[in-house]
């Protein structure tokens, strides 16, 4: 009967210690998960930069060269550091992104604007998926974070809404730029507009937060809310509405940056309350 019980206790204790073992794994993997979205995104934030200051670029503005080539460093850094994760680089979709972004270099800035926006458009589309990839991979979902139902909203909706708010961004500065909106762009524009419209009724309310940071979430959301609303005005008014567009290239610019901005810091407040509870 002894025997019986000490076999008992030890298959206890030995299940206990593999629980353990095994949150501690999953914890190491969520938050290697969490360091390489973190530079995924970040990349995508950089490629959109790019993508909307070669519209300018492309469309008659000189000046923007520089910054290209700083952006340029900013996304060759990203890469080099995500090339040390075997998750990301056994992904065939990081080398979907590689290849455009290499082809995209060889021919330098010398091609048309619309060709421009599109290997741009085609790379970030790869790097989204990527991104919801390795959240999925590292066990960054609704079934192992049960505080965190909405997730994959982070993942998805919302990555996706900085996109469609990116390509207005690329689209509106190419339009500022050459002070005329073609009946293509004010179609791109439009389909954007409501797309960014839906955001603000129908993807922003399905996020929410951990209890203590309710009031900061709040916060960011109204602030994004207000600064798309902002940028949606712009859009109606200064670019589709008017034959001759007069808004400075370098305000659109920003009041779309300004829009971006505000969704990148809900999604890193996410991610900071994620690391909070792992």
């Amino acid at each position: 009967m002894e025997v019986s019980i000490a076999i008992i206790l030890v298959v206890i204790m030995v299940s206990v210690l593999l629980h353990h073992y095994n949150i501690k794994k999953q914890k190491q993997l969520q938050h290697r998960g969490l360091t390489n979205i973190t530079h995924i995104k970040a990349l995508i934030s950089a490629l959109q930069t790019h993508r909307g200051v070669s519209s300018a670029w492309l469309n008659g503005d000189q000046s923007k060269q520089p910054t290209l080539v700083k952006i340029e460093r900013q996304v060759d850094e990203l890469i080099q550091f995500l090339m040390t994760q075997h998750s990301v680089i056994n992904n065939g979709r990081w080398a979907s992104f590689i290849d455009h972004w290499g082809r995209l270099n060889q021919v330098g800035h010398n091609s048309d604007a619309q060709h421009n926006f599109n290997q741009h458009t085609t790379m970030i589309a790869s790097l989204l998926y990527l991104l919801e990839d390795e959240a999925e991979q590292h066990a960054l979902n609704a079934i192992t974070l049960r505080q965190f139902s909405h997730i994959g909203f982070v993942w998805r909706e919302l990555v996706v809404t900085t996109e469609i708010i990116g390509q207005s961004r690329a689209i509106g500065t190419g339009v500022a730029t050459r002070k005329v909106c073609s009946s293509v762009d004010n179609i791109r524009l439009s389909f954007l507009l409501q797309d960014m419209q839906q955001t603000i009724s129908e993807t922003l309310p399905k996020l929410s937060s951990l209890a203590s940071e309710r009031e900061k979430h709040n916060l960011l959301l109204d602030l994004a809310k207000s600064e798309i609303k902002l940028l949606t005005t712009s859009i109606e008014q200064d670019l589709i509405a008017e034959s001759q567009v007069s808004i400075n290239q370098d305000k659109y610019f920003a009041l779309a940056s300004n829009s971006i901005k505000a969704l990148d810091n809900i999604f890193a407040h996410q991610v900071e309350q994620l690391n909070r509870v792992i």
